[in-house]
């Protein structure tokens, strides 16, 4: 079946519509609850591994794929637990990050950190993620964790940083 505009105009109309990037992170818990945190190199604070889906990939699959990158764990697929809509972000315009469940390893687990991104890496327990992330993302990975346990999945919007 064929679409009604000629394919040429249906291109033009294609090229009118927004776009957003999307990202996707994993939530990596040790024995003891606390989560894996990564610090980059091209930002302040610190972030979950995870990164930049790239084109023709979905975002699960790039989550799983940037943390053997960042952190050398491969790890199974675990399901979606939050998502979080940045609207209007500046220079960064719109975006859709994933959160997902990165499971469980032992904290004496090797951690290979990618230096061409990151600096080092921390275990951070929840109650403690303030001292390492904003608190909005703190609030927001500790929602995620308790999504995660409840089985529910968590939304929030971030609109141009004012809310989170």
């Amino acid at each position: 079946m064929g679409s009604y505009l000629p394919d040429d105009e249906l291109r033009e109309f294609i090229a009118t519509l927004p776009t957003r990037r999307l990202a996707s992170a994993a939530v990596i818990r040790d024995e003891n609850g606390r989560v894996l945190a990564v610090e980059p190199n091209y930002k302040d604070g610190w972030t979950l591994p995870g990164g930049t889906v790239e084109a023709g990939e979905d975002p699960r699959t790039g989550c799983f794929r940037e943390v053997v990158e960042e952190v050398g764990l491969h790890l199974p697929e675990g399901r979606l637990i939050a998502v979080t809509h940045g609207v209007s972000m500046g220079m960064w315009g719109d975006s859709v990050s994933f959160l997902y469940d990165g499971g469980r390893v032992p904290s004496d687990t090797p951690i290979t950190v990618q230096e061409e991104e990151l600096l080092s890496y921390r275990w951070v327990a929840p109650e403690d993620l303030e001292t390492v992330m904003s608190p909005g993302m703190a609030a927001h990975l500790r929602a995620a964790i308790e999504a995660l346990e409840s089985g529910t999945v968590v939304e929030r919007v971030m609109d141009g940083g004012s809310r989170s």
